[in-house]
C-alpha cells in the first residue's frame, strides 16, 4: 500500500510556540496586575501626601493663629495691671488712652482697645473721641465677666463693631476693684480681615477649606466661604464628635459640615487657647488631578501591551537568545546595583566610627536648612571636639585613639532619640550633631547630656587638663530659628565653631552657645 509522506512538525518548535503563547498571556496578565497595583499605589501615595500636607499646614496655621492671639493676651494683662495700679480716675485717663493707642499701633491684627466701667459705659478707647451714651452692657462677653470672677482672657463669637461696623473677634478680661468686686471690662477686638488676609496666602484649590473655630464648634472665620458662615456652629461635624476626642491633631476624610463636600482634612488644636484650625483639600479635585496624571500612564501601558502582542511572533525565532541575553543582563544589573549600593554606603559612612561622614553631613545639613527655612522651624548644630586628643594619641598610641573615637561616637549616637537627627564624624577628633526642630533650651540640655555621657565613659587620659583624668569633650552649639538670613551651611557651621572656640578658650569640658 502506498501513501503520501507528510513531514511531522518540529515538536520542540511547537512546545516553544506554546510556551511563548503562555508566556505572552502571563506577561499580559502580569502587566495588568502590576500596573493595577501601581495605579492603586499612586492614589494611596497622593492621598498620603495630601494628608501630610493638610496636617502640616494645620499645624503651621495653628501656631500662626496662636502667635496672633498671644501678644494680645499679654497686652490685656499688662493693661489690666496698670489700670489696677493707677485706677481709672479722669486725671489718669489721658495716660491710659495714650497707652491704648500705642499698644494698638504695635499690633496690626488689632481693630481696637476699649475699657468699660461696671455699667458697660465706654471709659477709654484707642480710637477717636468717646461716643456719648454708648453702652456695651448687652454684649455677651460683658455679661460673662459680670457673672464670672476669673482672670483668663475670654474669646467670644464674632460681632460687628459698634464703632466701625467691622467684623471683629472680642478678646476680653475682667477688671476688678481691690476688694474683688466687678469694676468693668477690658476689651481688645481682633479684625476678621486679618485672618482673611493671612488665609488668603494659602492656595488649597478651588474648593479647599481653611477654618478657625472655637473648640465648641463656632466658626470664627472660614476661607473661602462668605461671612454668613461666621458664628455658625458645626459641633455635629465628625471633627468635634469623635476626632478631637481622640487626638488634638491629625488627619481624616469626611464630608464638611459647611457644604457637604468630602475633603481630606488636617486639624490641630491650639495649645494655649480653646481654638481649632482645620485645613481641607477637595477629594474630587484630588481624584481629578490623579486621573489626569494617570491618563498618559494608562495610554503608555496599552501601547506596551500592543507592542508585546506584535513582537510575540518575532520573539518566536529569537526567544532562546533573548532569554539568555536577558538573564545575563539581569545578573549584570543586579551585580551593578549591589556594587552601587556598596559604593554609596562607603561614600557616606565613616569607616572608623560607622557614623555619617563629612559628605553625608554636608548633604543632610543643606537639606535640613532648606526645610528649616521652608517651615520656619529651628535647627540646632553641635560641634563636638575631643579635648587634648593629640596628647591622648601621644600617650596611648593611635590604636587607642581610634578606639576612643569609636566609643565617643557610640556615646553620641546613644544620646540621640529622634530619627531625623544625625551624628557625624566631622573630621579628625571632631564630631557634629544635627538636631532637627530643637529649640535652644532643649538643644542645650541635649549638649549637656552628650558631654556627661562621654565623661561617663571614663576613658583614662592621664595627660588631660581635667581633675578626673578622663577623656572629655568641648561642645559648641548654635540654633538657627529658620530665618532666611541664616539659611547657609557655612554660616551655621561658623557660628557653631565660634561657640566651640569659646568652650575651648573657657577651659574645655563645657558647652558654649552663641
Amino acid at each position: 500500500m502506498t501513501g503520501e509522506f507528510r513531514p511531522q512538525p518540529d515538536v520542540s518548535m511547537l512546545k516553544l510556540r506554546r510556551s511563548l503563547i503562555v508566556s505572552l498571556l502571563v506577561i499580559g496578565c502580569a502587566v495588568l496586575l502590576v500596573n493595577g497595583w501601581i495605579v492603586y499605589n499612586s492614589w494611596q501615595r497622593m492621598l498620603n501626601e495630601t494628608q501630610s500636607d493638610a496636617h502640616n499646614l494645620s499645624q503651621s496655621v495653628s501656631r500662626q493663629a496662636e502667635d496672633s492671639f498671644l501678644p494680645i493676651e499679654l497686652t490685656l494683662q499688662d493693661l489690666r495691671d496698670r489700670i489696677t495700679l493707677v485706677g481709672l480716675d479722669p486725671e489718669r485717663q489721658t495716660y491710659l488712652r495714650n497707652l491704648l493707642v500705642e499698644r494698638k499701633a504695635s499690633l496690626p491684627q488689632l481693630h481696637g482697645l476699649f475699657v468699660y466701667d461696671a455699667q458697660g459705659n465706654w471709659v477709654i478707647t484707642s480710637g477717636g473721641p468717646l461716643q456719648q451714651h454708648r453702652s456695651n452692657s448687652d454684649r455677651a462677653y460683658f455679661r460673662y465677666h459680670q457673672q464670672h470672677n476669673d482672670s483668663e482672657m475670654l474669646i467670644s463669637q464674632v460681632i460687628h463693631s459698634r464703632s466701625t461696623g467691622d467684623l471683629v473677634v472680642p478678646l476680653s478680661m475682667r477688671l476688678n476693684n481691690r476688694d474683688g468686686s466687678f469694676r468693668g471690662v477690658l476689651l481688645a477686638t481682633l479684625r476678621i480681615d486679618y485672618f482673611r488676609q493671612i488665609f488668603g496666602y494659602y492656595d488649597l484649590g478651588d474648593r479647599g477649606l481653611l477654618a478657625l473655630m472655637t473648640n465648641s464648634g463656632n466658626i470664627l472665620y472660614a476661607s473661602p466661604f462668605p461671612d454668613s458662615t461666621i458664628n455658625r456652629n458645626i459641633s455635629g461635624s465628625p471633627l468635634f464628635t469623635s476626632l478631637l476626642k481622640k487626638s488634638n491633631s491629625g488627619t481624616a476624610i469626611y464630608a464638611a459640615a459647611l457644604d457637604g463636600v468630602e475633603r481630606v482634612f488636617g486639624y490641630a488644636s491650639l495649645k494655649r487657647y480653646p481654638l481649632v484650625v482645620t485645613v481641607g483639600y477637595d477629594k474630587k479635585q484630588l481624584i481629578h488631578a490623579w486621573l489626569t496624571e494617570l491618563l498618559v500612564y494608562v495610554a503608555l501601558c496599552i501601547l506596551l501591551l500592543a507592542v508585546i502582542a506584535v513582537l510575540g511572533s518575532l520573539l518566536l525565532r529569537n526567544i532562546g537568545y533573548s532569554i539568555r541575553n536577558q538573564e545575563e543582563l539581569a545578573r549584570t544589573r543586579d551585580q551593578l546595583a549591589a556594587m552601587n549600593r556598596t559604593l554609596q554606603t562607603l561614600a557616606l559612612v565613616d569607616s572608623l566610627t560607622g557614623l555619617a561622614n563629612r559628605r553625608q553631613f554636608d548633604l543632610y545639613l543643606d537639606h535640613c536648612l532648606e526645610r528649616s527655612q521652608q517651615w520656619r522651624t529651628p535647627l540646632a548644630l553641635l560641634m563636638v571636639d575631643v579635648d587634648s586628643f593629640k596628647r591622648f594619641n601621644d600617650t596611648y598610641g593611635h590604636l587607642a585613639g581610634d578606639d576612643c573615637l569609636r566609643r565617643i561616637g557610640g556615646a553620641l549616637q546613644n544620646v540621640v532619640h529622634q530619627s531625623e537627627d544625625l551624628v557625624a564624624r566631622y573630621g579628625g577628633e571632631e564630631f557634629a550633631v544635627i538636631l532637627v526642630g530643637w529649640e535652644q533650651e532643649s538643644a542645650l540640655r541635649f549638649a549637656e547630656a552628650a558631654k556627661e555621657a562621654i565623661a561617663t565613659l571614663a576613658i583614662p587620659h592621664e595627660n588631660s587638663e581635667n581633675a578626673a583624668k578622663v577623656v572629655t569633650v568641648s561642645i559648641g552649639l548654635h540654633v538657627t530659628p529658620g530665618s532666611e538670613a541664616e539659611n547657609n551651611r557655612q554660616k551655621l557651621i561658623g557660628q557653631a565653631d565660634k561657640a566651640l572656640y569659646q568652650a575651648k578658650s573657657s577651659g574645655r569640658n563645657r558647652v558654649e552657645i552663641v
